[in-house]
């Protein structure tokens, strides 16, 4: 489990800490609670598109498409007496390039705070402890605030082959990086099926 040393991670009482860790199928309904809490505008930028069904895509990252290099790690604070889903980190490996992709949601109450450079530093020290050895992302060309945060992070910006986005790219790990023969793969366990039969039309 990763452990936030970051002063937004003490609530107001002191009692409380907030942390990152690796979801596992227990978390469903926490994750599945998070989707349905963000804004419109910050379900459209992490899904890149109109969603619904919460339950389904939450238990297509957790249950149905969970293996060796496919994580999610969600971002915990305790609320109400119990532990609240308020941000999350996908992560999903392309087996032809050796490259993960990465997609990242914060509630809207806690963004702005440095959770979600948090979650990304998070992903990227699971990935290399993974030996997985290049990142890339894609966000709309509008989602100012994600752009912002690749860069910060160290992203080189990229052409994406869809024109309402933009693509960003980092090394992890000093690897030779073979993409002979490489295709575009297909989208990762972060696009429900709903978006991915819509986008291919």
């Amino acid at each position: 489990m990763f452990i936030i040393p970051w002063s937004e991670g003490a609530l107001a009482n002191g009692a409380s800490r907030l942390h990152i860790r690796t979801a596992t199928e227990r978390d469903v309904a926490g994750l599945t609670e998070h989707f349905a809490r963000l804004s419109y505008s910050s379900r459209y930028n992490r899904f890149m598109g109109a969603v619904s069904n919460f339950s389904r895509i939450a238990f297509d990252c957790l249950v149905q498409h969970r293996k060796a290099d496919r994580f999610t790690l969600i971002a915990e604070v305790r609320e109400d007496a119990r532990e609240a889903v308020i941000g999350e980190a996908s992560y999903a490996v392309e087996s032809r390039t050796g490259l993960g992709e990465f997609a990242i949601s914060v509630c809207d109450g806690w963004q702005n705070r440095g959770l979600g450079s948090a979650l990304l530093s998070a992903l990227q020290s699971r990935a290399i402890s993974l030996g997985y050895f290049g990142l890339f992302g894609e966000t709309l060309k509008t989602n100012d605030p994600m752009k912002a945060l690749a860069r910060k992070a160290g992203f080189v910006a990229a052409r994406s082959d869809d024109w309402r986005a933009v693509r960003f790219n980092k090394r992890l790990l000093d690897r030779p990086l073979d993409m002979t023969g490489a295709k575009p793969a297909a989208p990762s366990l972060w696009w429900p099926t709903e978006l991915t039969t819509r986008n291919s039309r």
